[in-house]
Parts: C-alpha cells; sequence; structure tokens
C-alpha cells in the first residue's frame, strides 16, 4: 500500500450545509478532510439569503479525558 493510499484511507467527505433559499446555489458542495481536522464554514450573505462561498480547514479539538 502507497502512503497516498494510506493517507486517503484516513480521510472523510463533509457535505457542505444548504443555503437558506432553494434558489441559491453553494460554491462549494463537498469537502474532503482528515479526521483530526474540522471544515470552518465561510459564508456568503444576499438579499435573497445565505450560501457556503468556502471553507477553512482547521485542527479537531479533542475532548479532554
Amino acid at each position: 500500500m502507497s502512503k497516498q493510499d494510506s493517507n486517503r484511507k484516513h480521510r472523510r467527505v463533509v457535505p457542505a450545509p444548504p443555503p437558506s433559499n432553494p434558489r441559491l446555489h453553494s460554491t462549494v458542495l463537498t469537502v474532503e478532510c482528515a479526521e483530526d481536522e474540522e471544515v470552518e464554514w465561510h459564508w456568503t450573505e444576499t438579499a435573497e439569503g445565505r450560501f457556503v462561498s468556502g471553507y477553512r480547514l482547521v485542527p479537531r479539538l479533542s475532548n479532554p479525558a
């Protein structure tokens, strides 16, 4: 198994939240991230509603035991 295959196994696909108005379309549909990452969504607000226009991957905070 290659290193790339090994890294891919520990990744997950996160769907973007839907827009507030069905007539609007998000720029981002899904994001692939590592198990130790979370997605921070960037929203664009318009007169018709809001939609996801970007994202940022941030480290996942671990819960203290």
